[in-house]
C-alpha cells in the first residue's frame, strides 16, 4: 500500500478555495439534502447537470417553491442548471418548458444501455477533455452526486454499484454520493485521510464491506475504531459490520486491504 493517504475533504465542495479541486454537480431524481448543505455545494460546483426528473427536484425547490422556503435566497438565474440530460421519461412538461426559456440545453439520450447517470457521467468527461484538449490525460473535475441514497433499497444498491464502477473502472478518484440523509464515497485499497466538516456531516457513520468476503479496516477518529487490537477485524457482512459508528472528531483515518463504502449522516436530513 501507498505511504502517503488519499484526501478526501468534505469543505473541497463546500467552500470555494484555490487549494480545491474543482467540483462537477450531477443531480439524480431524489430527495434533496437539506437546503443550508445544498446551497454550498451548488455555490461551489464549476458545471452542474440534472439527470433527468433531477430537472424537477431542481426546479420544485428553487422555482415553484422559492415563495414557500423562509431560508430561499437568490433569484431563478442563480438557480439554473447547464444541462438536463437523459431519456426524459420522469422530467416534466412545465420543467422542460421553463429550462428551455431560460436557455438551458435540454436533451434527449434515447439509449436504452445506459442509465441517466451514466449519460451524464459521459458528457462530463466531454466537457473534462474540452478544458485540456491537448492532453491525453485530462483533468478530472470532483464528482458529487446529488441523491440515490435513499427510498428503494434496490437503487441505493445500484448507486452504491455505480460509484464503485466510476471509480475501480472509469479511474475517477474523487466521487461522493450525497442525499437526503447520508453521504457515502468509495475507499479503494489503500490508506486515507477524511476531513469531515462535523457541521454538515455527522456524528453517525459507518464503514461497508460490500462485494467482498471480509475487509482488513484500521481507523483512527472514530468511538468505536476497527483494527487487529479494536474492534471488528476482520469486517464482514458475514460476522460484523461496522454501522452506527461514531465521528469524535474531524479528522479520519481508514486503511483497508479491500474497497470499503464510507458512509455518514447529513446533518438536518432526518428532521
Amino acid at each position: 500500500m501507498s505511504s502517503e493517504p488519499t484526501v478526501w475533504d468534505t469543505r473541497s465542495f463546500l467552500t470555494s478555495s484555490s487549494g480545491h479541486r474543482e467540483t462537477a454537480l450531477i443531480i439524480l431524481n431524489t430527495p434533496l439534502p437539506p437546503q443550508p448543505l445544498f446551497e454550498r455545494i451548488w455555490k461551489t460546483a464549476r458545471v452542474r447537470y440534472c439527470a433527468d426528473g433531477g430537472a424537477n427536484r431542481l426546479f420544485d425547490r428553487f422555482v415553484k417553491g422559492k415563495g414557500k422556503s423562509e431560508d430561499f435566497q437568490g433569484g431563478d438565474e442563480e438557480w439554473l442548471p447547464d444541462l438536463v440530460l437523459g431519456d426524459l421519461d420522469s422530467l416534466r412538461p412545465d420543467v422542460k418548458e421553463f429550462y428551455e426559456s431560460k436557455g438551458i440545453d435540454v436533451r434527449h439520450d434515447p439509449d436504452e444501455y445506459s442509465t441517466d447517470l451514466g449519460k451524464n457521467v459521459n458528457e462530463l468527461s466531454k466537457y473534462e477533455t474540452s478544458l485540456s484538449p491537448d492532453s491525453s490525460k485530462p483533468q478530472q473535475l470532483q464528482l458529487v452526486i446529488i441523491g440515490g441514497l435513499s427510498g428503494r433499497l434496490d437503487q441505493t444498491i445500484h448507486t452504491l454499484h455505480a460509484l464503485t464502477q466510476l471509480v475501480e473502472k472509469q479511474g475517477r478518484d474523487r466521487v461522493w454520493a450525497i442525499g437526503k440523509e447520508s453521504a457515502a464515497c468509495i475507499l479503494p485499497k489503500g490508506k486515507h485521510q477524511l476531513k469531515i466538516d462535523l457541521e454538515s456531516f455527522g456524528k453517525t457513520c459507518g464503514i461497508l464491506p460490500l462485494g467482498t468476503s471480509q475487509a482488513h479496516v484500521t481507523t483512527t477518529g472514530l468511538e468505536w475504531d476497527l483494527g487487529p487490537t479494536s474492534y471488528m477485524y476482520p469486517t464482514s457482512l458475514a460476522e460484523a459490520v461496522s454501522t452506527s459508528n461514531h465521528l469524535i472528531q474531524e479528522d479520519v483515518t481508514i486503511e483497508t486491504d479491500v474497497t470499503v463504502v464510507w458512509t455518514m449522516e447529513v446533518r438536518g436530513g432526518a428532521d
